[in-house]
């Protein structure tokens, strides 16, 4: 009788598997608990939105003879971008000094280091709220800042994910409570009551980023720069365990 039993039960997950195309890692936890009268299920939720705020992260970078020299002429490029910034409208609160460094620059002359110089690299965040503004923005900064101008990175993201994070989680419940359907009626047992719900992960696209380490100004004079945000995909995983009946 119980060979009876166990000959049902393996026919029964070998339908769950041709039914409903589950990869043997999905399977699997369902024959490890059939015994304890659980089974475990994974669901996936996921939302495309367009990202609302951009972080750009750019500063200047020189070298000269001296520390003085060096220091001096970063200092006035900076203060020049940072105004830039405030004239398009960034508030001073969503500025912020990312790096500041002064480093002496060697060469090596027959087997010797020479000293040829001082580098001073000066770096700013800044969110910019309006992306419509982005272009004329980083612009306008490496028209203020001149030829020492370095835009190091641009990061589209989305400034407030909660509301997305709570649509993207009722997704992956329903995705689990359907697998989890699936799977019982697949192996003739009535699915009952979830014992534990656990989100396993809150993921999303990493933020996109452009222009790594581009200098515009050379370029700002001739034609605006061109940015386009694209979409981010954000996803929620969980894990709920069922009773079965």
């Amino acid at each position: 009788m119980k060979r009876l039993e166990f000959l049902c039960f393996g026919l029964g997950a070998l339908i769950a598997i041709t039914l409903t195309g589950c990869e043997p890692q999905i399977i699997g936890p369902l024959l490890q608990s059939q015994e304890s009268g659980k089974i475990h299920v994974t669901g996936s939720g996921s939302v495309v939105t367009e990202p609302d705020i951009a972080t750009l992260n750019l500063g200047v970078s020189v070298e000269k003879d001296t520390v003085a020299e060096a220091r001096e002429a970063a200092a006035a490029a900076m203060t020049a971008v940072i105004a830039s910034l405030k004239a398009n409208d960034i508030p001073e609160n969503d500025i912020r000094t990312e790096r500041f460094s002064i480093y002496p620059q060697y060469d090596y002359i027959e087997n010797r280091r020479v000293l040829r110089g001082y580098s001073v690299n000066n770096t700013v965040s800044a969110k910019v709220r309006e992306l419509g503004n982005l272009s004329d923005v980083i612009d306008d900064a490496a028209e203020a800042g001149g030829d020492i101008v370095v835009v190091n990175s641009i990061q589209f993201m989305i400034e407030d994910a909660t509301a997305l994070q709570a649509q993207a989680r009722s997704l992956a419940v329903k995705d689990a409570e359907a697998k989890a359907q699936t799977l019982a009626e697949a192996s003739g047992v009535k699915l009952g009551k979830p014992v534990t719900i656990t989100e396993t992960s809150a993921r999303g696209d990493p933020p996109i980023a452009y222009a790594e380490r581009a200098a515009f100004a050379e370029d700002a004079a001739f034609s605006s720069t061109p940015i386009e945000a694209g979409e981010l995909t954000l996803i929620v995983d969980v894990t709920i365990v069922y009773e079965l009946n």
